[in-house]
């Protein structure tokens, strides 16, 4: 069964209907949905940050489609040993625009032997990633 990492953009585009992306994230869904996915709590952490910014009424929906992702699919825990090997990689890359959620779930998909990212983000491409946002 395929495997994909799920970075911020795919969980707001599913769960801001507003978006624009939002349709293209409901078709991904509808087509790897079955799927294992992954994340880990920094993407939870960046994507509860984007809900509280910008669509601050839905707070509560954020929390829910947070624990139902977290119920359905693998989350891995963000501890120390995570970030500080993601800020090893952010500093070997300063001349990418990469955040630290990024280089913690590049640092966690080589981990897992991921190659396949739900984003828009180009960045999992320059690492040599497979990008699916279609």
């Amino acid at each position: 069964m395929p495997r994909y990492f799920v970075d911020t953009w795919f969980l707001v585009a599913r769960f801001d209907r507003a978006d624009d992306q939002h349709a293209a994230a409901m078709a991904i869904d509808r087509r790897v949905g079955r799927s294992v996915m992954v994340s880990h709590d920094g993407v939870m952490t960046e994507f509860l940050a984007y809900v509280a910014a910008y669509d601050s009424h839905n707070r509560r929906g954020a929390v829910e489609f947070v624990r139902d992702f977290m119920r359905r699919y693998l989350v891995v825990e963000s501890g120390r040993p995570l970030f500080l090997r993601a800020l090893d990689l952010y500093a070997r890359r300063l001349d990418k625009e990469y955040s630290l959620v990024d280089c913690m779930s590049m640092v966690s998909m080589r981990d897992l032997g991921l190659t396949h990212v739900l984003t828009n983000d180009h960045h999992f491409r320059q690492e040599g990633f497979t990008v699916v946002n279609e």
